[in-house]
């Protein structure tokens, strides 16, 4: 009987967790969705919900905060996933096609610098270069840093836009 009550406990407290962990991604979409269409008013909330939920695909994938990766997208693009800058970077976060044209074929089955523009294959592929970044810098500001080509201003910004999403999560938790 004890054994079938242990059971029947660890499984609430499993499904609990889950419950928790799924209505803090939900928290963290709405938040993301919130500060796109604050920086960016001609973007539909349609359009930043889709954003969100690729950058949490893709942070999950590449374990990288989702909150880092939409401040990243927030500075480098103002969330315009049209954006070109003068030195070939492209869309959301302005991979540059010159340098991983090879591996964004390869991997993504994009044959021209317009397949950046894809929201997923952009913000799968920025994020999969800002976790190697990572992997070479050891901290997340060393990986802007990197990913950035050593822009300390572009560095600064992201920090405080990721701390302003990351205060607003925590409000939004200590309230339930």
């Amino acid at each position: 009987m004890r054994r079938k009550i242990l059971c029947a406990v660890a499984l609430v407290v499993v499904l609990c967790s889950i419950s928790l962990a799924a209505h803090r991604q939900d928290q963290r979409a709405k938040n993301i969705v919130s500060l796109f269409t604050r920086v960016n008013p001609s973007l539909s909330a349609k359009t930043a919900e889709s954003y969100a939920q690729i950058i949490l695909e893709a942070g999950q994938k590449y374990r990288i905060d989702p909150y880092v990766i939409a401040a990243l997208i927030v500075h480098e693009s103002t969330v315009n996933a049209h954006a070109v800058s003068r030195g070939g970077d492209y869309g959301l976060m302005q991979v540059r096609w010159k340098v991983h044209a090879k591996e964004i074929q390869r991997e993504h089955r994009v044959k021209s610098s317009k397949g950046l523009m894809k929201p997923r294959v952009n913000i799968f592929f920025g994020t999969r270069i800002l976790s190697e970044c990572y992997a070479k810098a050891g901290t997340i500001e060393g990986a802007i840093r990197l990913y950035s080509g050593g822009n300390r201003q572009l560095v600064a910004k992201v920090t405080r836009t990721m701390r302003e999403l990351g205060r607003t999560q925590d409000r939004h938790d200590r309230r339930r």
